[in-house]
């Protein structure tokens, strides 16, 4: 019989009791993480099996599979405050290259250079697809509750933009253009409702910097 090795679980380095004689599932050392995250006032950010980051989709897959032989299980916590930031740290820098981005595939299609354009496209819609994904997220985060938001100093709440279903319909038109390989039609909607509706996410992210709860 093949050697299996004991499942370990380490919430930010530090090594948790878990009683291997027990039957359990991925799902429930996640489970446990969760828990224990929570009563320190903390969440899971990251979570590593075998050295290796494992996505959300990973980690839904995962969560059936016996604790038996799963080796070392790193758990990564943060504060949602700390979440937050990071978030729309991030969600600036995909409006920046975003920018760059389209503005590039519109001189290709003016310059009726298909072929590049098609190559920047390509970039641009993974792109466009992270980022709608990230600003949703926010989105919901804050309208639930999960990311706190700091009053500002006029008592005056934050105004949120068009919610993520406006983009997402923006976005399919955008590729259902391109798969109909109307250019034209392309061009219009890159700089007339997906430019727009990135400046009206970017303003809503510059709202936020500064005001999220540590």
């Amino acid at each position: 019989m093949a050697y299996l090795p004991i499942m370990r679980l380490l919430i930010d380095g530090k090594e948790i009791a878990w009683d291997s004689s027990v039957p359990g599932t991925f799902g429930d050392v996640v489970g446990e993480a969760v828990r224990r995250a929570a009563a320190d006032g903390r969440i899971v950010h990251r979570v590593e099996v075998e050295g290796r980051e494992i996505s959300t989709q990973v980690e839904r897959e995962m969560a059936g599979r016996p604790v038996d032989g799963l080796g070392e299980v790193h758990v990564r916590t943060t504060t949602s405050g700390a979440l937050l930031g990071e978030a729309i740290d991030g969600a600036v820098h995909l409006v920046q290259a975003l920018r760059q981005d389209i503005q590039g595939v519109l001189s290709s299609l003016r310059a009726d250079d298909v072929s590049a354009a098609n190559s920047l496209y390509v970039s641009c819609v993974e792109s466009l697809g992270t980022f709608f994904e990230l600003a949703g997220a926010v989105f919901n985060g804050v309208r639930t509750g999960a990311f706190r938001l700091r009053d500002s100093a006029a008592g005056v709440g934050l105004e949120l933009p068009e919610p993520p279903a406006e983009t997402t319909e923006i976005l399919q038109r955008l590729l259902a253009a391109h798969k109909e390989e109307d250019w034209q039609r392309m061009a219009d909607l890159l700089e007339r409702e997906v430019s727009p509706n990135l400046e009206e996410w970017s303003a809503f992210f510059s709202a936020m910097r500064g005001r999220e709860a540590r």
